[in-house]
């Protein structure tokens, strides 16, 4: 026929057009070599940089090389088995038969000092990076007997996953374990590091590789990438490409750029009418049966992927938000307010619209206790997406929280804004009531980033909305939360670095007093109680004065006194700021662009 004429041609053409676009580089090798090693978990924790590295054991010694330590298999397969248990379920791309049925034989080439594929070594190190993250230390313990153990080997692992990247990325084009390996470091960058550039980074070179992979054209017809057949491992390769795909694409459009604060806020790569992927199968692994495509499912039940499509489904909803809003504040003035209502519409409608077992309401709630013996993750996974619905409606209504004072029609925003600001700091606090056994370090990260946007909220509301009805009740709980951060700073910098954040931000735009104040300037260390304000103590200075902010967004040293905490949210609260939009707007900006 003459459209199979045609479509042979044109693979021809392709085919000719792609000559080195995939293929490895005709360099000679551009980084050092690796040099791998199986270590004990003793060994990797005591193992210091200025040591003399052991003999390598790896046919990528070549002298200059980069040393990658790999736990026991016994260590190895513990971690992945922690990572099935309390990890796979939110960074759902792996189809963990496979993962198994690779460990073993990769294992034993690394033993003999045979080749290793290079992407299954980065694959390997990133899962065993997070594992150990929110493994669960015990005295008998085989990974780790204590958190800072666990926390050590996180880092180490995280390290070795990186240098085996950093190798493949110079030295390859790049497979889809590089793919995976670059998503599961991102996901542990953001917990180690808040929403930070190195983790939008990694998140970035896994798009890339699986562009030019050409996972966004997975399923077009008469593709030339990846011929469709109906062999069981092909099947199970192209959900899993489809998962990872599609956890890259919803990452894009609403946790990464579009929604969280920062640099790159308003922004998305992955333009839809270039996406011809469809949806994966919402089934567990297991249900990949030999032979057997899994039935779909007619009612809602917990699988593995059950909230990763709820997530590509609120990332519909973030896309058109980021598409209909801008960011500019003299265009924004000129989008009808119904766009904004009408959106907001949506977010409540997809909330309400979750499953049952995803919903907060007490009915949903008590219904889902029976499937949360079988599936003891539940409490997470509605953590994490209500959390995420509520984190972008709060940012839809933030730029119109001190509007209202010159419309009453804006006095809707307020309402939404805060009751989503509010929501986020809640499930915050009803997390840790869950019993989850990783609770602590779960609640770090990314977790504490989301409850810092929502503070940046409230703490604005109290300080521009004055006189407001709920006014003592905001404040009761901006002072609460706050003090939670400061008794938990010790756990993780990030809660520090919020701290000064915030306390920076009140202090610049609000706290000008002339007069000083007795009590709130004690030199008594009984009376300086809270160490929230152990780094800005300004020597032989008893006044309150304006926040200095250096060039890398830290506060300087002579900000702040040294008054209780008490004293200081007291005095915070205080004042009577006259700013305009366009101030307003550049504080959000300051607070949205502070790097972490």
């Amino acid at each position: 026929m003459a459209s199979d004429i045609h479509q042979t041609r044109d693979e021809d053409l392709q085919s000719l057009e792609n000559v080195a676009t995939r293929e490895d580089s005709v360099l000679s090798m551009l980084s050092n070599g690796l040099a791998f090693r199986i270590s004990s978990t003793p060994e990797i924790l005591g193992m210091q940089t200025s040591q003399k590295h052991p003999a390598p054991v790896s046919e990528y010694d070549r002298g200059n090389e980069s040393i990658v330590m790999f736990p026991e298999f016994k260590v190895a397969a513990l971690l992945l088995q922690s990572y099935e248990s309390s990890v796979d379920y939110i960074v759902r791309i792996l189809h963990l038969p496979t993962v198994r049925s690779v460990i073993k034989p990769f294992y034993l080439r690394l033993n003999q000092g045979e080749t290793v594929h290079i992407g299954q070594a980065a694959l390997l190190l990133s899962i065993f990076a997070l594992a150990a993250f929110f493994y669960e230390p015990s005295e008998s313990s085989k990974v780790a007997t204590n958190p800072q153990d666990h926390l050590h080997l996180s880092k180490v692992f995280c390290k070795g996953a990186l240098d085996v990247l950093d190798f493949s990325r110079r030295n390859t084009s790049g497979t889809l374990e590089d793919v995976q390996a670059y998503i599961i470091m991102t996901v542990v960058t953001f917990y180690l590091d808040g929403f930070s550039a190195r983790g939008r980074l990694l998140m970035m070179s896994a798009t890339t590789i699986a562009r030019d992979l050409g996972l966004h054209r997975l399923d077009a017809e008469n593709e030339f990438f990846g011929q469709k057949t109906e062999s069981v491992r092909d099947f199970i390769d192209r959900e899993v490409k489809r998962r990872v795909f599609w956890f890259i694409t919803s990452t894009d459009w609403f946790v990464l750029w579009s929604t969280v604060s920062g640099p790159q806020v308003g922004t998305y790569f992955i333009h839809p009418d270039h996406i011809h992927v469809k949806l994966p199968i919402d089934c567990n692994d297991d249900d990949l049966v030999l032979g057997e495509r899994p039935e779909l499912i007619t009612e809602p039940r917990p699988t593995g992927m059950t909230y990763l499509l709820e997530r590509i489904r609120l990332a519909h909803l973030c896309r058109e938000i980021v598409d209909t809003v801008p960011l500019e504040t003299s265009k924004l003035e000129q989008v009808p307010y119904d766009h904004i209502i009408n959106l907001d519409k949506k977010l409540v409608g997809l909330i309400s619209s979750l499953p049952f077992f995803f919903r907060l309401d007490a009915e949903s709630r008590q219904r889902t206790k029976p499937l949360e013996i079988m599936y003891p993750n539940i409490p997470l996974l509605r953590y994490c997406i209500t959390r995420a619905a509520h984190s972008r409606r709060c940012k839809l209504h933030q730029r119109f929280l001190l509007r209202q004072s010159s419309d009453p029609r804006y006095a809707f925003s307020r309402r939404a804004c805060l009751e989503s600001a509010r929501a986020v700091i809640q499930f915050h606090e009803d997390l840790g009531g869950d019993g989850l056994p990783w609770i602590v370090a779960a609640r770090m990260g990314i977790a504490v980033h989301f409850v810092h946007l929502a503070l940046v909220v409230l703490i604005m509301d109290l300080c521009f909305n004055k006189d407001q009805a709920d006014e003592a009740e905001i404040r009761a709980e901006v002072k609460a939360t706050l003090q939670k951060f400061e008794d938990a700073k010790h756990v993780s910098p990030l809660l520090g670095r919020f701290l000064k954040s915030l306390c920076g931000i009140v202090r610049k735009h609000r706290i000008h007093p002339n007069e000083s104040s007795d009590s709130a300037l004690s030199n008594d260390p009984a009376q300086s109680s809270a160490p929230i304000l152990d780094d800005f103590n300004p020597p032989g200075d008893d006044r309150w004065q304006p926040v200095q902010l250096g060039v890398d967004g830290q506060i300087s040293g002579d900000a702040l006194g040294t008054p209780t905490f008490d004293e200081f949210w007291d005095n915070a609260m205080q004042g009577e700021p006259e700013l305009d939009l366009s101030v307003w707007n550049n504080l959000f900006s300051s607070l949205d662009s502070r790097p972490l």
